[in-house]
């Protein structure tokens, strides 16, 4: 039985040759000059990490590699939580319940305090945008119309009220509290 030293069996990563067309001239296959043991133009940093090899990696089309497993998203800073709670509820009365369902899918693992505030301005949206639709359906055409901007409005207004409160640390409510998302 033959021993080897452990440092034989490592493949030395030092020195990376870059890849070769069919006439073995290096680095011609993406267009790049190059010399043997020299990556790319003179000065230029090496790739990350070692080269690849046929079976190192997962194949093409695969990402993320099989077994892995994402970690935890940082929690927002408290700048970040202040915005994105309030604008949760002034994004609401813009455009309705999908901009504080949007924010509160992306950041509701990450602060406690945007959850609570993108829940109460989608719990709020939600109704809003039931009454939006009925209108529609069941009012006649003008007075649909008044109902539609006058609902709008106020929950324009509402949103703006609910987004000052926020900036300035103060708790928010709306007048219509159904608990949709809990």
């Amino acid at each position: 039985m033959s021993s080897q030293n452990p440092s034989d069996q490592v493949p030395d990563y030092g020195q990376y040759v870059p890849p070769t067309d069919q006439h073995g001239t290096p680095g011609a296959q993406h267009g790049q000059p190059g010399q043997p043991g020299q990556q790319g133009w003179p000065g230029q940093q090496p790739p990350y990490g070692p080269p690849a090899q046929q079976g190192q990696y997962p194949p093409q089309g695969q990402y993320p590699p099989p077994g892995y497993q994402g970690g935890p998203a940082a929690p927002l800073s408290p700048a970040d939580t202040k915005t994105w709670a309030s604008l949760s509820h002034l994004l609401g009365g813009i455009l309705g319940f999908l901009a504080p369902l949007v924010i509160w899918l992306v950041f509701r693992e990450r602060s406690h305090v945007v959850d609570a505030e993108a829940k109460k301005a989608l719990n709020f949206q939600i109704p809003v945008a039931l009454v939006l639709l009925a209108a529609n359906w069941v009012l006649p055409g003008f007075l649909s119309g008044l109902v539609v901007l006058g609902v709008w409005v106020a929950s324009l207004v509402l949103g703006i009220i609910a987004f000052q409160a926020v900036s300035n640390g103060r708790p928010t409510s709306y007048p219509i509290d159904v608990k949709i998302v809990k």
